[in-house]
């Protein structure tokens, strides 16, 4: 087994009053805000993410390790 550096993020840590208890993790930030932008779709009917909140989005991704 191998360790890798995946991007992670939990709706609470954009939204701390707001948010639900999503957490996603992809190997890519592409790959993240995809997964963050279709649940910001389908769980809190957001068409499009407004700019400053893709930017507190960005802010709160952390890298973390995980075994693959």
């Amino acid at each position: 087994m191998a360790d890798k550096q995946y991007k992670q993020l939990g709706c609470l840590d954009v939204q701390p009053s707001g948010g639900c208890g999503f957490q996603v993790r992809a190997e890519t930030e592409a790959e993240l805000m995809q997964l963050v932008a279709t649940h910001a779709k389908q769980c809190h009917k957001l068409d499009s993410i407004p700019q400053e909140m893709a930017a507190k989005v960005k802010a709160a991704i952390k890298t973390v390790p995980v075994t693959v």
